[in-house]
């Protein structure tokens, strides 16, 4: 594992935690529609997947375009390489959010 996986792994888990701790969390996350919330629920747990992106591509279109983290998701290659990255970016969109809501 080189140096930018490991800081990628520290950073994921450290935004995972400010997520959870965010003082409006619990307001933002019961806002969100069912695949949101399933989203969400999945990158707080463990990084991307390739199932998880494939659930994103499922989702309704409006879904898409009301939360830009499904997005991000559901617009990536499923390439293992890749899903370290792809969940720091996403943790980083839901943190705007939450600090947006």
């Amino acid at each position: 594992m080189n140096e930018s996986h490991i800081k990628d792994l520290i950073d994921n888990e450290f935004k995972r935690v400010r997520i959870q701790n965010h003082q409006d969390y619990l307001e933002w996350y019961a806002s969100l529609s069912t695949y949101a919330k399933l989203i969400v629920e999945s990158i707080l747990e463990e990084d991307v997947s390739s199932e998880m992106i494939s659930f994103a591509q499922d989702s309704p279109r409006d879904e898409l375009d009301n939360y830009e983290f499904m997005r991000v998701i559901a617009e990536m290659d499923p390439i293992p390489s890749n899903l370290l990255g792809l969940t720091n970016v996403t943790l980083e969109y839901i943190l705007y959010d939450l600090s947006e809501f």
